[in-house]
């Protein structure tokens, strides 16, 4: 009888979390989700109405083919670079493992980060602090947040893996260890059930400038939440701050982002390609 009243419970949570999702709730939401690290796009045929549309392991259309994908199918779009012109569009996405060329995907891709770039240059250390983090990439998909739970745990001394952390989390919530997004929530689940003193507090918010270096000052790195423009949303892991200039150190553990960036705080709090929607500050080992 217990065991069917946990699966009802667990069951009603579910429906619930699908519910919102569906109503636009979970972009920014209070329990947001950090889903879809990557925004999907649907393959079209575009001006020759083609069946299929090649994958490319270049932006080029000399470059290997990878495969390809039947016009209607989804892809993840992970950023947008430059390369061959295609129907008079010279964009290509990049999806984590292939490159296609913009022409043939239906979404405005505008608000797409651009790959490889770097948001701004590096502070000068003498206005600096940062924390020695060792961000991990997250091995699967949807894993932004598993990673940068792993992350902060590695911070205070536990070693674990992405897929040790993932069982962890899922102990007394409804979370799907089969590559499935999770909150900070989650995410601080695990870090309570690894033994950490204090696996922190959320904000519905983002963290202020001057709350970020208050964390950092105290040797807390701390987990974000940001939604993009066009869907879905994605974690990172705050570990610095320059109190002249108003910057956050930032690790991403997206594959094939730059791990190790520095943002404007503004600009990171709300910008063209995304906004800050969630923190989860005061994490303690």
């Amino acid at each position: 009888m217990m065991h069917k009243r946990r699966a009802s419970r667990r069951k009603k949570a579910l429906i619930a979390a699908i519910t919102a999702a569906l109503s636009g709730g979970l972009l920014f939401g209070f329990n947001a989700l950090a889903q879809a690290d990557v925004v999907s796009g649907t393959v079209i045929g575009g001006q020759g109405n083609y069946k299929t549309v090649n994958h490319r392991a270049k932006p080029s259309l000399s470059a290997q083919v990878k495969g390809s994908s039947k016009v209607g199918a989804k892809i993840q779009m992970s950023c947008r670079t430059t390369g061959d012109t295609v129907e008079n569009n010279p964009r290509w996405i990049y999806t984590g493992s292939f490159y296609i060329a913009d022409a043939f995907i239906k979404e405005n891709t505008t608000s797409l980060p651009v790959c490889g770039s770097t948001p701004n240059p590096k502070p000068t250390p003498t206005t600096a602090k940062t924390l020695g983090i060792d961000m991990q990439k997250q091995v699967r998909t949807q894993w932004c947040w598993d990673a940068s739970g792993v992350t902060i745990a590695k911070h205070w001394g536990r070693s674990v893996s992405q897929e040790q952390f993932c069982q962890l989390a899922a102990q007394g919530t409804w979370v799907d260890c089969n590559n499935q997004p999770a909150t900070l929530e989650d995410m601080a689940n695990g870090l309570a059930r690894l033994g950490l003193r204090n696996s922190g507090r959320s904000l519905y918010r983002n963290a202020s400038f001057g709350e970020s270096a208050a964390e950092i000052d105290a040797g807390r790195p701390f987990a974000v939440r940001f939604g993009w423009r066009t869907g879905g949303g994605h974690m990172n892991v705050i570990y610095g701050y320059d109190s002249a200039t108003n910057m956050i150190a930032v690790g991403d553990p997206w594959q094939t982002t730059q791990t190790y960036t520095w943002w404007n705080h503004s600009t990171y709090t709300n910008n063209n390609s995304f906004q800050w929607t969630h923190s989860r500050i005061g994490i303690q080992g």
